[in-house]
C-alpha cells in the first residue's frame, strides 16, 4: 500500500470554534492565502515621482476590482453581505493612509510594493493587541485590502470567482473576505480555517449563506489536500479528515435528517411549537450584524430576542447619532414585527469602541465596560435610551441592561431611561411603551436574582457570559477550553434559581447564548423551567425540531436528576444515557455532549 492510501485511511480530527451551525461530509477544496512575497528596493531619486504614479494606478485598478467583487456580493449574497466591501473601498479612499504610504516612498526611496507592506504591517500590529473580538478581527480587511493592492502593483487582474465542480469544503489558512465573496456558492458546502473568530467576515457571511463554518483550527490546512474526504461537524466544533467508513456511515445519516429538517421547518416556520404535552415554546433570534437580519424570516424566529447595539459603532468607529441610532431601531422594530425587539444597550469596554471614547483596559472582561461604561457615560446612555423610545414609536421595542451586579446597577440606569422618558413628552416627541429588563450574566446577579427580578420586566440569562464567569474560564483560550462546561452543575443551579426568581417575580426569562441554540441543552433548560429562548436564527430549525418531540414532563424528570450531579461529567453521562433511551429518534451521538478526556 503507497505511502498517500495509507495516510488517507487513518481518521484525524480536530477541535476549533463553530461559528455557522451544520453538518457536512464533503471533499476537500484547499485554497491558499495567496500572500505574495515582497521585497524592498531602493530607487533613484527621479524615479521617486513615477513611482507614486504606479501606487496611485494601482489604487484606481484595485477600487475596480472591489467594486466588482461588491456587484457579485450583492447578487449572490445580498446587499446586507455587500456592505463589507463598502469598509474595503473607504481604505483605498482613506488620505491619511495613501498619504503614509506615498510618505514612506519618497522619505524611504522604496519601492511601492515594500512601501504598502511596512505600512500595512504597522496597522496589523496595532489590531492585534486590540482585546475586543469584533475590532481585532477587522485586522482581515487590512490585509485583504493590502494583498490586492499588492497584486494590482504587479498589473494583475482580478481572478474569477471560483467554479467549484462538485460539493466542496473550503479548506483555508485564513480566508479573506474577497476570496469568501469570489466563491461559487452553489457548491460550496462548508468552510474550515485555521484562523478566525466569531467575528471574523469569513464567519459573518457562512452565516448568512446558511452553510457550516469552523475557525481555528491551527494546522488542519497543512494536513488537508484537495479531494480528501472531510466531516465538518459544525454542531459541536469538530473536523473529521479522512473519516472511516463507520463514521462516514453516522454522519450520511445526520447529514440526511439535518436537510429533511430544514425543508419541513420552512413549512411550518410560523406556526407555534408546542411540545407534545401541549407547552408552548418560544425561539427568537440574536442579531447584530446586517447579514443576519434575512434569518429572522427565513427560519420564522418569534421576534428579535436580543440585538446586540454595539455593531452601530464598531461598523463606523464613531458614535452614531440620536437620529441614526433612532433609524436602526425602526429597522430592527419592523424586521421583528408584532413579536417586538429587545436591544441591549452598548455593551462596550474601553478597548472596544477605541481612543475616540476611552482607553484600553488591562481586563477589559472585568473592567470598566456594558452597564458599568454607560452609568459612567450617562451622556451615553441618554442618548441611546432616547433613540429606543423615539424608535418604539414605531414598533415593539425594549431595552435590557448588560452585565448587570446588583438592584443599585439597574435602579440607576432606569432613573436616567426614565429621565430621558419624562424629557421626551415634554418636548412633545412621540414614544413608545418600552419595557426595561436586566441580562443576567454575572454570578452575583445569578445570587441576587430575587431582588433585582422585583425591579425589572423581564430577565436576558446570557449563558456565554454567565458560564464563563462561574467557571472562571476564558472559552477563547484553547488552553483552558476543556474546562468550559455549559453542563457544570454551578451553571445548572444558577439557572434553576434565576428561572424561579423570574417565576415567582411573575416576569418572563430569556435564555440566550449557544446553551438556548443547542438542542440537548435546550432541553435541559425546558426541564428547568425556560420557555422563551433566543439564538442565531439559522439554529431555529434543529431546535423546533427536537422541542416539539419532547415531553416536559420527561425534560423536568431529567433536569432534576441533573441537578443532584456533583460533577459536569457525571451530568453529560446522565444527558447521553436519559436521551438516548427516550428519545432516540431525536438524538444521536453527535447531537448530545461529547465524553471529555481527563486532564
Amino acid at each position: 500500500m503507497s505511502k498517500r492510501a495509507k495516510r488517507e485511511v487513518r481518521e484525524e480530527r480536530w477541535r476549533g470554534l463553530a461559528v455557522s451551525e451544520g453538518l457536512v461530509v464533503g471533499r476537500v477544496l484547499r485554497i491558499h492565502a495567496g500572500a505574495r512575497q515582497v521585497y524592498r528596493a531602493t530607487i533613484d531619486e527621479a524615479d521617486i515621482e513615477r513611482e507614486t504614479r504606479r501606487l496611485r494606478a494601482a489604487v484606481r485598478l484595485a477600487r475596480m476590482q472591489l467594486l466588482q467583487v461588491k456587484a457579485r456580493a450583492e447578487k449572490e449574497l445580498g446587499a446586507d453581505h455587500a456592505y463589507i466591501f463598502d469598509a474595503h473601498l473607504l481604505m483605498l479612499e482613506d488620505r491619511k493612509l495613501l498619504d503614509d504610504i506615498e510618505s514612506f516612498i519618497r522619505v524611504e526611496r522604496a519601492n511601492a510594493e515594500w512601501a504598502v507592506k511596512v505600512v500595512a504591517d504597522r496597522l496589523l500590529a496595532v489590531y492585534a493587541e486590540i482585546k475586543d473580538d469584533y475590532l481585532r478581527e477587522r485586522g482581515s480587511d487590512i490585509e485583504d485590502v493590502t494583498q490586492r493592492l499588492l497584486f494590482a502593483l504587479s498589473g494583475g487582474a482580478d481572478a474569477r470567482a471560483r467554479q467549484l465542480k462538485d460539493d466542496a469544503v473550503i479548506v483555508a489558512e485564513n480566508l479573506l473576505p474577497s476570496a469568501v465573496a469570489e466563491l461559487d456558492f452553489e457548491h460550496a458546502r462548508a468552510i474550515a480555517t485555521d484562523a478566525g473568530g466569531w467575528t471574523s467576515h469569513t464567519a459573518i457571511i457562512a452565516r448568512g449563506l446558511g452553510i457550516p463554518a469552523i475557525v481555528g483550527l491551527r494546522d488542519l490546512h497543512r494536513r488537508a489536500r484537495t479531494g480528501d474526504m472531510i466531516v465538518v461537524d459544525a454542531n459541536r466544533g469538530e473536523i473529521i479528515l479522512h473519516p472511516s467508513q463507520a463514521t462516514l456511515e453516522k454522519f450520511q445519516t445526520g447529514t440526511t435528517r439535518r436537510r429533511d429538517t430544514r425543508v419541513a421547518s420552512a413549512e411550518t416556520a410560523r406556526a407555534p411549537l408546542l411540545t407534545q404535552d401541549q407547552i408552548e415554546i418560544f425561539l427568537r433570534a440574536n442579531v447584530e450584524l446586517p447579514a443576519e437580519f434575512e434569518g429572522i424570516r427565513k427560519f420564522g424566529a418569534r421576534g428579535i430576542g436580543l440585538y446586540r447595539s454595539e455593531f452601530l459603532l464598531t461598523q463606523r468607529g464613531t458614535l452614531p447619532s440620536e437620529d441614526e441610532q433612532c433609524e436602526a431601531y425602526k429597522k430592527i422594530a419592523a424586521l421583528a414585527g408584532e413579536d417586538g425587539a429587545t436591544v441591549r444597550l452598548f455593551d462596550l469596554g474601553g478597548d472596544k469602541i477605541g481612543n475616540s471614547l476611552a482607553g484600553a483596559e488591562h481586563n477589559p472582561a472585568l473592567g470598566l465596560r456594558a452597564i458599568r461604561y454607560s452609568l459612567r457615560h450617562p451622556d451615553l446612555l441618554r442618548m441611546q435610551s432616547r433613540a429606543v423610545l423615539r424608535a418604539a414609536a414605531h414598533g415593539h421595542l425594549n431595552i435590557v441592561l448588560p452585565m448587570v451586579a446588583d438592584v443599585r446597577d439597574v435602579r440607576c440606569a432606569k432613573e436616567i431611561i426614565n429621565e430621558e422618558r419624562v424629557k421626551l413628552e415634554s418636548e412633545k416627541v412621540k414614544i413608545g411603551a418600552v419595557k426595561i429588563g436586566a441580562m443576567i450574566e454575572v454570578p452575583s446577579a445569578a445570587l441576587l436574582s430575587p431582588s433585582i427580578a422585583r425591579e425589572v420586566d423581564f430577565f436576558s440569562l446570557g449563558t456565554n457570559d454567565l458560564v464563563q464567569y462561574l467557571l472562571a474560564v476564558d472559552r477563547s483560550n484553547e488552553d483552558v477550553a476543556d474546562w468550559f462546561r455549559s453542563l457544570h452543575p454551578s451553571v445548572l443551579q444558577s439557572l434553576r434559581n434565576t428561572l424561579d426568581a423570574a417565576r415567582e417575580a411573575g416576569i418572563p426569562a430569556v435564555i440566550c447564548g449557544e446553551m438556548a441554540g443547542t438542542p440537548a441543552y435546550a432541553v435541559i433548560l425546558i426541564g428547568l423551567g425556560a420557555t422563551d429562548f433566543s439564538m442565531t436564527s439559522s439554529s431555529i430549525p434543529r431546535v423546533r425540531r427536537v422541542v416539539a418531540g419532547i415531553d416536559v414532563s420527561e425534560a423536568r424528570d431529567i433536569a432534576m436528576q441533573c441537578l443532584e450531579c456533583e460533577t459536569a461529567d457525571d451530568v453529560e453521562e446522565l444527558v447521553r444515557s436519559e436521551f438516548s433511551a427516550r428519545w432516540p429518534q431525536l438524538f444521536s451521538a453527535e447531537t448530545l455532549p461529547s465524553p471529555k478526556e481527563k486532564k
